[in-house]
């Protein structure tokens, strides 16, 4: 928590798939660098790395704040990891 008592989180590690149950149902319409999905963000959409896998980790805008929603239901203040910054696999998704 910060000096605000808001839970904050950053972006899930790369997910390893082992089993066919970890392998989530998308369909990329089309991969994006960072800034493109964030523009996505600021007009409402959510957002998901191709790397992540799993549907209940997304980014979105809360407010003003850009959050993390995360597996738990729990939505979260988003730190941008050096990762998200450099990857071209966001796509939006609904």
């Amino acid at each position: 928590m910060n000096e605000k008592n808001e839970e904050i989180t950053s972006s899930p590690l790369p997910f390893k798939i082992n089993t066919e149950k970890d392998i989530i149902d998308i369909t990329p319409t089309e991969e994006m660098n960072f800034p493109d999905a964030i523009r996505e963000v600021i007009n409402g959409k959510k957002i998901f790395r191709l790397e992540w896998l799993d549907k209940g980790f997304y980014g979105f805008l809360n407010g003003e704040t850009l959050s993390l929603h995360k597996p738990d239901g729990a939505s979260y203040k988003w730190i941008i990891s050096s990762g998200d910054l450099t990857a071209e696999d966001w796509i939006v998704i609904e």
